[in-house]
């Protein structure tokens, strides 16, 4: 077999493998496929996929087409996903907007498809591809972080099409999906950074600078709420998972120095009267558009719970932000009225099973843990925001589900694979005794 190829009764191994020219190859093509992850503008008007799209599905049909394999475990999160898809097929049926469904199932379905592809991968060889993901992520993001600075500052010439409404969106079409995009790049920056061993790592402090910088440009308040979350996630269990106190002060050390860092660059920012105007009217916790008696972001949420319960098998995806002329801004609630209690129990299953999953596996104090509790820490941060924005169909966010899932099967199954295996009937003493890794002969 190829070194990338998966036999799904292989267990996963934290040790390097023997890769030969495919493997590589094989693994260029997906840093490539991520790395076009920063550009996704479009015309809104139009459902025209972006090259990231167009490049995953192609490295999914080639990988899977070569040998890449499904991981045992990967049962569970599938079948959730499955449960999710069949109510928005049943929803649909009720569908007053039928031209709707059929676009929206199959991008959940592509959704979806590049989740298990990216679970599938990362699997493998889990500590060094969730790696090559993350600094290809990182990358990026700092591709689009660059542009939303640019644009909003207005550096060259033409760059206000990286802005919408006076906020940074960068490469993207909207400013409240630009800014959480940015925050898995910022922790593991903050991660790298954290564990430096010279003052030439310090050079990661300049893209982590222009990340931050760029989420505050964004004026997405989901997006700060995001990053304030997933950043004390990750503070926490990094601590927790310490190794020593010298470790544990060295994070302290390095929380200060991001702390002062995020701080001067937001003075920097706040002294452009700009930035300044824009940031005290997007600070506060609610906004017009929230509380408005009749068309507020809370009085749709109350509209839809409404249709969840007079239409229990839900009315079909991309249906409620035409009939209701705005959508509820709630993942959960989404997902609910689209696809009816089937669909919305499945994907509060799947979320809460993540969580608890992902918490037992950095238990484990594996190789793979402190990039795992990046990641935790993001997909954490995005499930809060899902409670005022949809999620559903944002690029980045299965991205951070496949790579989280792939880590946590494998180290799951590499646990699982240095269990003793328990005797059912006595044996007699002249059997082999147990070998020391506690399998029996």
């Amino acid at each position: 077999m190829d070194g990338w190829q998966i036999d799904s009764g292989r267990r996963p191994s934290s040790e390097p493998e023997r890769r030969g020219a495919a493997t590589y190859l094989a693994e260029g093509l997906v840093v490539l496929v991520l790395l076009t992850s920063f550009y996704v503008k479009s015309d809104p008007a139009q459902d025209n996929p972006a090259p990231y799209d167009l490049l995953m599905a192609g490295t999914v049909a080639l990988m899977f087409l070569f040998g890449l394999r499904l991981p045992r475990g990967l049962g569970w999160p599938a079948a959730l996903w499955g449960l999710v898809v069949i109510g928005f097929v049943i929803g649909g049926f009720n569908a007053i907007y039928v031209d709707r469904v059929r676009p929206s199932l199959m991008t959940t379905v592509y959704l979806v498809g590049s989740f298990i592809f990216l679970v599938s991968w990362i699997y493998a060889d889990p500590m060094r591809r969730i790696t090559q993901a993350m600094w290809a992520y990182t990358a990026a993001a700092t591709l689009a972080a660059t542009a939303g600075v640019a644009g909003y500052f207005g550096l060259f010439p033409g760059s206000e099409i990286f802005t919408q409404y006076g906020r940074a969106t960068g490469t993207f079409n909207d400013p409240n999906v630009f800014g959480p995009y940015l925050v898995a790049p910022i922790l593991f920056l903050a991660m790298k950074l954290s564990q430096a061993g010279s003052w030439r790592a310090l050079w990661m402090a300049v893209p982590f600078g222009l990340l931050v910088l760029a989420i505050l440009l964004s004026f997405s308040r989901g997006a700060w709420g995001n990053l304030a979350l997933a950043g004390l996630v990750f503070f926490g269990l990094t601590l927790a998972t310490s190794q020593s106190a010298k470790q544990a002060m060295r994070l302290i050390g390095f929380g200060a120095l991001a702390a002062l860092i995020g701080l001067v660059v937001i003075m920097v920012a706040l002294a452009d009267p700009k930035v300044s105007a824009l940031f005290a009217e997007r600070a506060s916790l609610t906004q017009s558009y929230d509380t408005d008696p009749e068309h507020g972001r809370f009085e749709s949420q109350a509209r839809a719970f409404q249709m969840v319960l007079e239409k229990p098998l839900g009315i079909g995806p991309s249906q409620w932000a035409l009939i209701n002329k705005l959508d509820t801004h709630n993942v959960y609630l989404h997902v609910l009225v689209a696809g009816g209690f089937l669909s919305g129990i499945a994907f509060v299953a799947f979320v809460i099973v993540t969580h608890v999953r992902a918490w037992r596996a950095i238990g484990r104090r594996e190789p793979e843990t402190g990039v795992l509790i990046v990641v935790f820490a993001a997909v954490a941060g995005h499930a809060a925001e899902a409670l005022i924005i949809d999620i559903v169909t944002w690029r980045h966010f299965f991205l951070l589900l496949g790579i989280l899932w792939g880590a946590v099967l494998a180290i799951e199954f590499r646990g699982r694979a240095r269990q003793p295996i328990p005797r059912t009937v006595p044996r007699p003493a002249m059997f082999a005794p147990a070998r020391a890794d506690g399998f029996q002969i």
